[in-house]
């Protein structure tokens, strides 16, 4: 007689925990449970507890361990090999899935940074609803990388082509590092760039090398200055700046839209650095004939011309 369910009905009993599959495939891709543990957030005893529990469901030996390393057995390269199509395969169902809601609910991710949330998207959202009152942005102010594979960002805007691979970049804006700072340091005494050995230097953590690279190109490299201050976001280190507590660099021409810029927070010396750095729009080559993609990347693109840049 035929099931009349339109599906096939699956044996579960030889099925193990994703978790378990997870960390398999971390720890025979990389050869290590110190680095699947590394990738999966977890600890090298986790890893090994959740392997020796498939090798024990199945009776069968996945790894022969070293003192120092591992390797895969037979069995276990076999295992590999199906267990990554499988979870490649599930990945791609779950990111379909999450594709068609975003687009069955009009919502159209944008991972942004910060600073440029703040000056460029923000005051140009309300010609975005203008133009797609249909359409619903959820945006995302940080400085992590997106993850295409894994998220469902339809869009970003990062600083250079780290981490390129299968996506497209498109250019946005050049900006240049331009030293900012409260009037009340300029008073003090901030007059050429030599100055700064007296005053602190506020730096960005995720970009350590900004301020040695912007003295190297004043002839610097070697200028110690009073003080260091680190921060972890563009507005917190241009909030610092505004309340006297050093020197910080900001992206021109970008800053002269925050609100304030000359007057709260003033740029001391007439020079700049001659290096400029890119700012790419990221986004799948897949969407390219997306037209809620192209509408997104159309206000992008004319919300940075608005702004003169």
């Amino acid at each position: 007689m035929k099931s009349a369910h339109p599906y096939p009905v699956v044996a579960l009993r030889s099925i193990p925990p994703l978790a378990a599959l997870q960390a398999f495939e971390r720890a025979a891709t990389q050869l290590s449970f110190r680095r699947a543990a590394r990738d999966l957030a977890l600890s090298p005893s986790a890893i090994s507890h959740q392997i020796r529990g498939l090798e024990a469901q199945f009776g069968v030996k996945l790894f022969v361990r070293g003192a120092r390393s591992v390797r895969l057995t037979a069995e276990g390269e076999r295992y590999l090999e199906q267990v990554s199509a499988a979870l490649t395969a599930l990945d791609g169902a779950g990111r379909e899935l999450m594709t068609r809601r975003r687009a069955d609910r009009h919502e159209l991710w944008v991972s942004s940074l910060p600073f440029f949330t703040s000056t460029v998207l923000l005051p140009a959202l309300p010609d975005f609803h203008r133009r797609h009152p249909d359409l619903t942005l959820r945006i995302e102010a940080t400085h992590q990388y997106a993850d295409f594979n894994s998220s469902g960002v339809d869009v970003a805007i990062r600083y250079g082509r780290e981490q390129a691979t299968g996506l497209k970049f498109e250019p946005l804006v050049e900006v240049n590092a331009l030293p900012v700072c409260a009037p009340s340091v300029i008073k003090a005494g901030l007059r050429t760039p030599a100055d700064l050995s007296r005053h602190v230097l506020i730096h960005l953590i995720s970009q350590p090398q900004s301020w040695p690279r912007w003295l190297g190109e004043m002839g610097l490299a070697d200028l110690q200055p009073r003080g260091h201050l680190w921060l972890d976001t563009v507005p917190a280190a241009l909030e610092a700046a505004e309340h006297g507590l050093g020197v910080t660099l900001a992206m021109a021409p970008l800053i002269r839209r925050r609100p304030g810029f000359g007057s709260k927070l003033i740029a001391p010396f007439k020079v700049q650095a001659g290096f400029r750095e890119k700012l790419y729009l990221v986004s799948r080559p897949e969407q390219a004939r997306d037209r809620r993609i192209s509408a997104l990347r159309r206000w992008i693109v004319d919300a940075v011309r608005a702004g003169g840049q």
